[in-house]
């Protein structure tokens, strides 16, 4: 039983994903499908099929970041790069998990959720680089342009007072509900055209 809003949070999320995941799996089913009856080339089947592949890549993202991780459960660095991967596809972000060894999956639901965060600095796509040094972990981000909302990133400072956060933002309040329940402290840096941020 769980007891805590961030918890519940997370098991509504993993509800949700886990009702979309038939009718995603029907409609890939479906592609498959018009695959083989010859149609896929066609503008409408290769929007759907592309459509689909999104969808499906960001509910697997969502369903790490948002859901409710099992202390005891590992993601190992293959399946995080490929979900992050998927899920920024088609935003022109290109990610490099660049860790060697599994983690639990608590630490990596936290990754993912700074990762996103990095998104919403980057309004014309850039690059995202995750590196470990023993238990901390960078991350670098590289861009033509960095947008920096001081207030928004405090935030994730140990103590920080919380900002007004939008649907559109909640990253970063469960970003900072994850870190302190890992007993994580996150720091940032900006500059026009980098985020680098430290895990530790």
């Amino acid at each position: 039983m769980y007891d805590t809003s961030d918890d519940i949070t997370a098991l509504i999320s993993a509800r949700i994903c886990h009702d979309l995941a038939s009718p995603l799996g029907a409609i890939a089913n479906g592609v498959e499908l018009l695959e083989l009856s010859g149609v896929a080339d066609i503008p409408e089947a290769v929007l759907l099929s592309d459509s689909v592949n999104c969808a499906t890549a960001r509910m697997a993202f969502i369903r790490l970041a948002y859901g409710f991780a099992n202390s005891q459960s590992k993601m190992a660095p293959s399946q995080a790069q490929q979900l992050l991967s998927g899920n920024f596809a088609d935003r022109k972000i290109a990610i490099q998990w660049r860790v060697s060894q599994d983690m639990p999956k608590p630490l990596a639901k936290l990754l993912f959720l700074l990762v996103q965060c990095c998104e919403t600095a980057l309004p014309y796509g850039g690059e995202i680089q995750l590196h470990q040094r023993g238990e901390v972990f960078d991350l670098h981000t590289n861009a033509k342009e960095v947008r920096h909302d001081p207030a928004l990133w405090g935030c994730l400072a140990p103590d920080a007072a919380r900002p007004t956060v939008t649907s559109a933002l909640v990253h970063f309040e469960l970003a900072r509900l994850q870190s302190g329940k890992l007993g994580r402290d996150i720091s940032v840096r900006f500059s026009d055209t980098t985020l680098d941020m430290t895990i530790e």
